[in-house]
């Protein structure tokens, strides 16, 4: 799996909570209260990264759960439990940390959470919650076809429920327009496709694909758009995105690099006049049995 930076997830974390879809959450609660016996949640968080899907969707949840933090990079893991902890005393929570794990104690949510470093490629490693609550945020689109096949057959013979935050769909736009946003987008939605430690990624299609793989295998499912709306007063983000982009068109088009490096510069001037706005298109998606 491609490796991510703290920084970066932590740059798009903000960006992330503002774009959830929150009727489908509430959906996820409703289907949880009601298949719920009582004991305490258990939920695997894959790719969980720096942890921001944990502080999303544990307070959206309540009552009591146990979380695993799945990830094959150890910098990141400790990093999630160092802002969690951060995270659930700014909130005034009770958090109390011993190596890979934390326990969050506040009002009516109650958590135990433990890290495991796991290889996600091969999904046969890693043991799935029975009659839990299989959850990602921005993995699905990296992801190949047969992984999420896996991923879905394993989940129902489990009983897991899901939810898949924040899966790139392609659909992007950006304001003000340059000639050349369209190849650009078309480079990046090219490399999107590349194998990043999965097999071939699915990129844009992973929404569509996770939909029809978790339907076959009798889910209801409920999605909805995601989006990132990113505005002129959040430049931050904005040049980060574009850095990216860049990159990605270069590692695709070397050859248009003369091109790209003008598109790259007259972005970057919009961006630090103010005058630039992005949105870039996800999809949220939740199922049950």
């Amino acid at each position: 799996m491609s490796g991510f930076s703290a920084e970066w997830l932590g740059l798009r974390e903000p960006f992330d909570a503002a774009a959830r879809a929150p009727s489908l959450v509430a959906d996820l609660t409703t289907h949880l209260e009601r298949s719920s016996d009582r004991a305490p949640l258990e939920i695997l968080d894959l790719g969980a990264g720096a942890g921001s899907n944990f502080r999303h969707l544990a307070p959206l949840i309540g009552g009591l759960q146990r979380w695993r933090l799945a990830d094959n990079d150890p910098k990141l893991l400790d990093a999630a439990l160092a802002a969690t902890d951060s995270w659930a005393r700014a909130r005034g929570a009770d958090a109390r940390r011993a190596r890979n794990t934390l326990s969050v104690g506040a009002g009516d949510l109650v958590c135990h959470i433990e890290t495991g470093l796991v290889d996600l490629a091969d999904l046969t490693a890693v043991e799935l919650p029975v009659n839990g609550l299989v959850t990602a945020a921005a993995l699905l689109d990296l992801v190949s076809q047969d992984w999420l096949e896996t991923l879905a057959q394993r989940c129902r013979a489990v009983g897991a429920a899901t939810a898949f935050a924040l899966t790139y769909d392609g659909r992007t736009t950006v304001e003000p327009a340059e000639p050349e946003d369209a190849l650009v987008l078309s480079l990046f939605n090219r490399h999107q496709r590349l194998d990043k430690g999965f097999g071939p990624a699915l990129g844009p299609g992973a929404a569509g694909a996770a939909e029809a793989a978790f339907e076959a295998h009798g889910y209801e499912l409920r999605a909805a758009t995601s989006d990132w709306v990113i505005g002129p007063k959040e430049p931050a983000m904005q040049l980060a995105l574009l850095d990216g982009w860049l990159g990605a068109a270069l590692e695709i088009a070397p050859e248009n690099r003369p091109t790209l490096a003008s598109w790259h510069e007259r972005r970057r001037a919009h961006v630090l006049a103010g005058r630039a706005a992005l949105r870039v298109g996800h999809v949220d998606l939740v199922g049950w049995l």
